[in-house]
């Protein structure tokens, strides 16, 4: 996938600060108009919405991935090796990577099952980006350091390099401390 460095850090930026809360059930945590909603539309999402998101408005070619976590799981493994969650998810290489954890369902008499993915986040040098309930359904989007889903990563795929994320994002965040500075005074 080639993604659009710019908009890749606007878009994840834009939906870390709006107010969107985690809901999974059915299509109520998708966006149905990926190229219409902007993020500040959008009120609910769950972990495959997110990332369905996310990867539309920032490659290149607006990639459609399919919604459910089973099945962008699917999708990607058929052009992308599973590489070691453990071993990549912290390099600072601006490296785009798709994470999937595996559910596990009790079975009859207690047996435990796993289906194919259960959970999925982006992780781009060393930090998750992900729409989880985890610390909390109302703070939406959040990040996290990689290292705190190195026990639910059951397969990672790296999708494609975001050139220089790190300096995009650093002036992302620049222009914004200036534009709330200017809009203060």
């Amino acid at each position: 996938m080639e993604f659009s460095t710019e908009r890749l850090v606007s878009t994840l930026s834009a939906l870390s600060s709006a107010n969107i809360r985690y809901e999974m059930n059915g299509m109520v945590g998708k966006v149905r108009n990926l190229s219409g909603t902007e993020p500040s539309q959008i009120r609910q999402l769950d972990c495959s919405g997110f990332v369905e998101y996310v990867i539309y408005r920032s490659t290149i070619h607006n990639v459609n991935m399919p919604s459910g976590s089973r099945r962008q799981r699917t999708f990607i493994e058929r052009d992308h090796a599973d590489v070691d969650y453990a071993s990549v998810a912290g390099n600072k290489d601006n490296m785009v990577r798709i994470a999937f954890r595996d559910a596990v369902w009790e079975g009859e008499g207690g047996s435990r099952k796993r289906t194919k993915a259960g959970h999925v986040w982006l992780v781009i040098n060393g930090l998750t980006y992900e729409s989880t309930s985890k610390q909390g359904r109302a703070q939406g989007p959040k990040s996290f350091d990689w290292s705190t889903r190195t026990l639910s990563a059951h397969h990672c795929y790296s999708l494609g390099a975001a050139p220089h994320f790190a300096g995009v994002q650093m002036m992302h965040e620049i222009g914004g401390v200036i534009d709330s500075i200017l809009h203060s005074a």
